[in-house]
C-alpha cells in the first residue's frame, strides 16, 4: 500500500495546512516557516521515489488498493519508469514551489488556503501519474482541472482571476468529458480498464479505433494546451507565480503529454496516430513561439514558450522510433528544470520591482545579481545552448525530426518547422534575460532590490542542476531511467545517452541555422517586434471559446425552458420516455401465460390474492378521492398492504422496512398538505380537464406495461438463483450473521449501503435546505390543545422507540430488523412528540437530536468502520470481531463488530436525514413554540 501513500501524504499535509497551519498564521508564525516544512512531504516522496528507482526501471510495481473498486474492476496503482520520471518532477519542483510560496506569501496569514490548493494538486497529479487503470486516472485527472482552477482562481477579488481560472475549467473539462467517453469505449473493446489490459487489446484493428482515439487525444491535447485550445494557459497566468511555475513546467499542463506516452503501447504506430498527433503538435509548436514573441508581460511570454515546447512533445510522441522517444523524456526533464527556475524569477522580479512589463523593467543586473546569474543559465537552457542540458533536449528534438522513418511528403515541413520554432523560443530567451536585466534603463521609476536568499535559490537549483548535466559526467542512473521510460512509452527498447557532444552531424547544423536565425531576429527585434501585435486575433483562438460559451447559453435557455419546477411536467416526460423506450426496443414481452408456471392455489395464495385487491382498491381511491388528506391515508393503506404481500411471500425485513417506511412517509405528506394549505395551495391548483386525461392515459400505459413486463419475468425468470446459494452458504462462516439479508446489507454490500445512507441524509439535508427557510414565514401553527392522554404517550414513545431501535441495531445480524428500520422507527416517535409538544418543547426534552450533525456523525462512523475493516480485516468495511479488544457480557444471539457499528451509522444517519425533513416539514424554527395548556 505504500504507492497508495505517495498520494495520502500530501493529502494529509493539506489537511495540516487547513487547520494546524491556518492557526498558526493568525498567531504571528511565519509562512516561510510553513513553507519550509511543508515542503518535506514532496522532498521526502522524491527521496523516496529516488530510493526504489533500481527495482521500478527494472519491473513496475503494481497494486490493488483493497477494499475499493469501480465496478469495472478493482483500483489498481502503479510505478513503472514513466511514473517515476513524473513522479520525481511533480515532488521536486512541488517541493521548490513550496518553499518559495512561503517567501512569496511573507506576511500573508491567508496563505494557508494557497498551500492547501498547492498540496491537493499535487496529491491529484500523482495520483494521475501512478493510476494503474484508466478509471483511476480520469478521476485524479478531473480532480487535477478542480484543484487548478482553485490555484488559478486563487485572487478571488480580481475579476480576471476568475476569468481565467472558469475559462481553464470548461477548457479541459470538456476535454475530461471526451476523454471518459473515450476510455469508456476502449475499455469495452478490451474487457478490463487496467493499463495491462487495455494496452494488450486489438484495438486498432477494430472499427472504434478511429472514435477511442480521437476523444483520447481530445481529453489529452485539451489539457495540454494545444492549438486551437491553447489560450487558456496563457490566460492562467492570473495565478500567484508558485503556483504558474508549478502547473505549467511539471505538472499540470504535462498530464496530456503523460497520457499520450502512456496509452502509445495501445494506441500508436498507426497512420491515424502520426498524422492527428503531428497536426497538432507541429500546429501548436509554431504558434506558440511565434504569440511569445509579441508579449510584453514576463510570466505571458514563458506561458507561449511553454505552449510551443508542449506542441513539440505531442509532435515527437506522434513519431513511432526510438530516436522520438529519446527526445520526449529529455526534453521532459530538460523543459521542467529551465521552466519552473524561469518562472520562479519572473515571480522575484514582480515582487521586488512591482511589474513584469518588459517595457518597463531594464538595467536589474546590479540591483540583483543572485537573480540575474539564476535567470541567465535557465535562459541558456531554454535556448539550447551548451553546455546546458536544454542543449540536449533541443538536439535529440530535431534528431527526430529528421529521422527516416517520417513520410517523405511532410519531412521538410517538419523540420522547417522545428528550426523556425527553436530561433524563436531562443529570442524569447534572449529577450527575458536583455530586457530585463541588461538593456539600458526604461523607466527610472522602477527600482528593485536582490530577493531574500532563500527566494532566489529555489529557481537556482533547478539552474544549477541543469548546468551541472551538461558539464558533469553522465549519471548512469538517470540516463537509465530515461531510457527505461522512453521504454514504457515507445514499446521497444530504447538507448538513451546523456552525453551534449556528439560530433558534427545534420542536427548540429540545424542547430547552427536556428541560433543564427535567431541572433538576427534578437538584434533587430525593436523593428519587427510591433508588427506581430496584429496577429493576436488570428492566432489567439479566444472565439473558440467564446462560441462554447454562447453554445452553453443557448443550452441553458433551452434547459430553463424544460425544467420548469413542475413536478408533474417532469414525471410525464420521465414516463413517456419509458414507454417510448420500451417500444423501441420491442415492445411488449409475449407469451406469459403459455409459460406461466405457476404454484397450485392454497390458503396462503387466496390470502395473498385477497391482499393483493386490498392493494389495488386502495390505490385507485387514492386517485379518485377528492380530500388530499383522505387521498394520502389511502395510499398509506396501500402500501400496508404491499408490506403485508411481502410478509406472506415470506420476507419479514423487507416488510419491517415498507411498514415503517410506509408510516413515515404518510407522516411527511400529512405535514406537506398541512403546509399547502398555510400557503394557499391546493392539491389540484393549475389542473385542466385536458391534463387529466393526458396524465391518466400515460399512466394507465405505463401501468399495463410494468405490469406485463413483470409477470413475463416472473412466468419465465430461472428458479435456480446463482447468488443465493452463495449468500446462504457464507453468511455465517464469513460474517457471523444468521439473517442472511443483515449479512447482504451490512457485510457483502456495505458499501452500495453506505451510498445509499449518505443519498438519504442528503437528502434530509436538502429538504431542510429548501423548505426550512421557505415556510419559515408561512408556517402553520399545530394545534394548541393536546390531551392528557396524548401527552403522556408522546413522553414515553421516544424511550421506547430508542429501545425498539437499539435492538433492531444489536440484533440486525441474527433477526430482521436493520439499522434503517431502527432509525425510521425513533424518527417516528421524535416525530410524534414534535407534533404533540411542539418544538421548544421537543427540542428541551430531546437535546441530542440535531440533524445536520447526527447526518454527518453517521457517515463519519461509517468511515472509522472501514477503516477498522481495512486495518485488521484486509479489506474495506470487512467485518471484524471488536470482542477481542472490548469484554462485554453479551447474549448469545449477538456479538460487537465492525457490523454493529455500521448498523449503528446507519441509524444515526437516518435519524438525522428523517429529522431534517420532519423539522422542515413542520416549519422549522418558525412553527409556533407556544402551545396553550
Amino acid at each position: 500500500m505504500w504507492l497508495a501513500g505517495y498520494i495520502a501524504v500530501p493529502v494529509v499535509a493539506a489537511v495540516v495546512a487547513a487547520s494546524v497551519g491556518r492557526a498558526a498564521l493568525r498567531r504571528g508564525v511565519p509562512v516561510t516557516w510553513w513553507g519550509w516544512l511543508l515542503a518535506l512531504v514532496p522532498a521526502g516522496l522524491l527521496v523516496d521515489v529516488v530510493r526504489r528507482l533500481e527495482t521500478v526501471t527494472g519491473t513496475p510495481v503494481r497494486e490493488v488498493v483493497p477494499g475499493v473498486s469501480w465496478g469495472a474492476g478493482p483500483v489498481w496503482l502503479q510505478l513503472d519508469a514513466l511514473s517515476a520520471l513524473f513522479v520525481m518532477l511533480v515532488t521536486g519542483v512541488g517541493a521548490l514551489a513550496l518553499v518559495y510560496a512561503g517567501y512569496y506569501f511573507k506576511g500573508d496569514n491567508g496563505a494557508w488556503r494557497f498551500l492547501t490548493y498547492l498540496l491537493l494538486f499535487m496529491a491529484a497529479m500523482l495520483g494521475v501519474v501512478l493510476a494503474g487503470d484508466a478509471l483511476t486516472l480520469f478521476v485524479f485527472w478531473e480532480a487535477t482541472s478542480v484543484t487548478s482552477f482553485l490555484l488559478i482562481g486563487y485572487k478571488t477579488g480580481d475579476a480576471e482571476a476568475r476569468r481565467s481560472a472558469l475559462q481553464s475549467l470548461m477548457v479541459t473539462g470538456a476535454g475530461g468529458v471526451a476523454l471518459l467517453a473515450g476510455l469508456a469505449a476502449w475499455s469495452a473493446v478490451a474487457g478490463g480498464v487496467d493499463w495491462v489490459t487495455l494496452c494488450a487489446a486489438p484495438l486498432r484493428e477494430h472499427a472504434w479505433y478511429p472514435v477511442v482515439l480521437s476523444l483520447v487525444t481530445l481529453g489529452a491535447v485539451t489539457k495540454s494546451a494545444q492549438a486551437p485550445f491553447h489560450f487558456w494557459l496563457p490566460g492562467a497566468m492570473t495565478a500567484p507565480t508558485p503556483a504558474s511555475a508549478y502547473l505549467h513546467s511539471a505538472t499540470m499542463v504535462k498530464a496530456g503529454v503523460y497520457l499520450l506516452a502512456r496509452v502509445h503501447p495501445g494506441l500508436g504506430g498507426t497512420d491515424w496516430w502520426f498524422w492527428l498527433l503531428s497536426a497538432f503538435g507541429c500546429v501548436t509548436m509554431v504558434t506558440g513561439a511565434w504569440m511569445g514573441l509579441r508579449q510584453y508581460d514576463l510570466k505571458a511570454l514563458l506561458a507561449y514558450s511553454t505552449v510551443s515546447q508542449l506542441g513539440g512533445l505531442v509532435l515527437l510522441l506522434g513519431q513511432d522510433s526510438p530516436m522520438a522517444a529519446k527526445a520526449v523524456v529529455i526534453a521532459l526533464a530538460a523543459h521542467a528544470l529551465y521552466k519552473s527556475a524561469l518562472f520562479l524569477v519572473a515571480g522575484i522580479v514582480d515582487h521586488e520591482t512591482g511589474t513584469r512589463d518588459l517595457r518597463r523593467l531594464s538595467h536589474m543586473a546590479r540591483a540583483m545579481p543572485a537573480t540575474c546569474a539564476v535567470a541567465t543559465l535557465a535562459a541558456l537552457s531554454m535556448a539550447g545552448l551548451p553546455p546546458m542540458f536544454g542543449f540536449l533536449a533541443k538536439e535529440t528534438l530535431l534528431a527526430a525530426a529528421v529521422h527516416p522513418n517520417i513520410p517523405y511528403v511532410v519531412a521538410p515541413l517538419l523540420t522547417a518547422a522545428a528550426v523556425l520554432t527553436g530561433a524563436l523560443i531562443f529570442v524569447q530567451a534572449g529577450l527575458f534575460v536583455w530586457e530585463v536585466f541588461f538593456d539600458p534603463p526604461q523607466d527610472p521609476s522602477v527600482t528593485g532590490h536582490e530577493a531574500p536568499w532563500g527566494m532566489w535559490l529555489m529557481p537556482g537549483i533547478p539552474a544549477v542542476v541543469s548546468l551541472c548535466l551538461g558539464l558533469l559526467p553522465e549519471p548512469v542512473w538517470l540516463a537509465k531511467l530515461l531510457a527505461a521510460a522512453a521504454e514504457v512509452a515507445a514499446g521497444q527498447p530504447v538507448k538513451v545517452s546523456l552525453a551534449i557532444w556528439t560530433g558534427l552531424n545534420i542536427p548540429l547544423g540545424l542547430s547552427v541555422v536556428a541560433l543564427t536565425l535567431g541572433t538576427l531576429a534578437l538584434v533587430t527585434h525593436r523593428r519587427w517586434r510591433p508588427i506581430l501585435e496584429r496577429s493576436e486575433g488570428m492566432l489567439a483562438c479566444r472565439r473558440l471559446y467564446d462560441f462554447g460559451l454562447r453554445a452553453v447559453d443557448h443550452a441553458a435557455w433551452v434547459v430553463t425552458r424544460v425544467q420548469q419546477g413542475r413536478l408533474r411536467f417532469y414525471l410525464l416526460i420521465m414516463l413517456v420516455a419509458v414507454i417510448a423506450l420500451a417500444g423501441w426496443r420491442g415492445g411488449l414481452p409475449g407469451g406469459v401465460w403459455s409459460s406461466w408456471r405457476g404454484e397450485p392455489v392454497g390458503d396462503r395464495q387466496l390470502l395473498m390474492l385477497a391482499v393483493l385487491g386490498l392493494a389495488l382498491v386502495t390505490t385507485v381511491a387514492t386517485v379518485l378521492l377528492r380530500r388530499p388528506l383522505k387521498a394520502v391515508l389511502a395510499m398509506g393503506a396501500s402500501g400496508l398492504a404491499v408490506a403485508m404481500l411481502f410478509a406472506l411471500y415470506p420476507a419479514p425485513d423487507v416488510a419491517l422496512v415498507q411498514v415503517v417506511v410506509d408510516i413515515l412517509t404518510v407522516v411527511f405528506l400529512v405535514l406537506a398538505l398541512r403546509q399547502l394549505r398555510a400557503t394557499g395551495g391546493t392539491a389540484l391548483a393549475g389542473w385542466r380537464p385536458w391534463a387529466v386525461v393526458r396524465d391518466a392515459a400515460v399512466a394507465l400505459v405505463l401501468g399495463g406495461l410494468v405490469t406485463w413486463m413483470a409477470a413475463e419475468m416472473l412466468a419465465t425468470r430461472p428458479r435456480a438463483s446463482a447468488v443465493t446459494p452463495f449468500y446462504e452458504a457464507n453468511a455465517k462462516p464469513l460474517t457471523g450473521a444468521r439473517d442472511v439479508v443483515g449479512a447482504i446489507l451490512v457485510d457483502f454490500r456495505a458499501l452500495d449501503t453506505w451510498i445509499e445512507i449518505a443519498v438519504f441524509g442528503m437528502a434530509g439535508l436538502a429538504v431542510w435546505t429548501l423548505l426550512v427557510w421557505k415556510l419559515k414565514e408561512t408556517a402553520r401553527a399545530l394545534p394548541a390543545e393536546t390531551s392528557p392522554l396524548m401527552r403522556a404517550l408522546a413522553g414515553a414513545v421516544v424511550p421506547l422507540t430508542l429501545v425498539v431501535g437499539i435492538v433492531h441495531v444489536l440484533y440486525g445480524h441474527d433477526q430482521p430488523g436493520d439499522g434503517f428500520s431502527a432509525g425510521i422507527i425513533i424518527s417516528l416517535g421524535i416525530g410524534y412528540m414534535w407534533v404533540v409538544f411542539g418544538p421548544k418543547e421537543t427540542r428541551r426534552r430531546l437535546p441530542w437530536v440535531r440533524p445536520l450533525r447526527m447526518v454527518g456523525a453517521g457517515l463519519l462512523l461509517v468511515v472509522v468502520s472501514g477503516a477498522i475493516g481495512w486495518k485488521w480485516g484486509g479489506a474495506w468495511l470487512a467485518p471484524v470481531n471488536l470482542s477481542r479488544w472490548i469484554a462485554l457480557p453479551l447474549p448469545a444471539a449477538m456479538s460487537l463488530s465492525t457490523s454493529v457499528l455500521f448498523e449503528l451509522a446507519i441509524c444515526i444517519t437516518v435519524v438525522g436525514g428523517a429529522t431534517a425533513m420532519l423539522w422542515a416539514l413542520a416549519g422549522g424554527e418558525q412553527v409556533e413554540e407556544e402551545r396553550g395548556t
